[in-house]
């Protein structure tokens, strides 16, 4: 009896000490990655998406080329009233729901942002 409780000791301690992350390590490493709402020029990064109106249910966190077009991505921030192109939800999987006017995404209801697509100067 001694020994099973001893092997059942030793498997849990092996397989807590065998995950490769600690939920603080887990915390950290969260926090390193790149982060894709990047802050510039005080307009917050949200998503790259195609430039073209068609695709802009095309979307990542990195930059690249549309699928679709093979135009290079661009970003697409929050931006002042001032500036904004369209409202927009902040949801990179929503990037294709866009309005004229402030609102809600029908999709998951969050708050339509003021966005811009940030072209090249």
């Amino acid at each position: 009896m001694k020994y099973l409780i001893l092997s059942v000791l030793a498997a849990l301690l092996l397989i807590s000490c065998g995950s490769d992350k600690t939920p603080a390590a887990k915390a950290d490493a969260s926090m390193a990655k790149p982060e894709s709402h990047a802050q510039t020029d005080g307009e917050k990064m949200i998503y790259f998406t195609c430039p073209m109106e068609s695709h802009k249910h095309i979307h990542s966190t990195e930059p690249g080329s549309c699928s679709e077009c093979n135009m290079a991505l661009i970003p697409a921030v929050i931006t002042s009233e001032d500036e904004h192109e369209f409202y927009g939800c902040p949801m990179e999987i929503h990037s294709h729901v866009r309005q004229a006017a402030p609102g809600r995404c029908a999709e998951c209801n969050m708050e339509l942002k003021p966005m811009r697509l940030k072209r090249s100067a």
